[in-house]
């Protein structure tokens, strides 16, 4: 008895400090941005620092020069082919305000970091 009550005392210590508390995932922030004839659709977006974040890029028009996304603070470049959506993933792990830009330098938008 004593044997099954002390072995009962310690599953209740030790298995509460090895489960410990549940690790919370981190929430990932989404955001949408469309390149037209006009250029980047928003122009500009917010994020929060540390949380990671996932970027869809559509290009839906060939009338641009925006066939390529560059962030270059976040060592980022890819294709964008016509009307398929492209995901950019990334964590922003400082705050400030950060460019993105088409493959030729010319069209601009803003990442905000919060």
């Amino acid at each position: 008895m004593i044997g099954r009550l002390a072995f009962a005392c310690a599953l209740v210590v030790f298995g509460t400090v090895a489960l410990g508390k549940p690790v919370r995932k981190p929430n990932v922030q989404t955001a949408k941005i469309k390149i037209t004839a006009r250029g980047y659709e928003p122009t500009a977006l917010r994020l929060r620092k540390g949380v990671p974040a996932r970027v869809t890029f559509l290009r839906t028009t060939n009338a641009t020069c925006a066939k390529e996304i560059v962030l270059p603070d976040f060592n980022i470049r890819r294709a964008l082919p016509l009307n398929q959506p492209v995901v950019v993933s990334f964590t922003p792990q400082n705050q400030g305000t950060f460019t993105f830009v088409c493959g030729m330098n010319m069209m601009r938008g803003k990442l905000i970091v919060q």
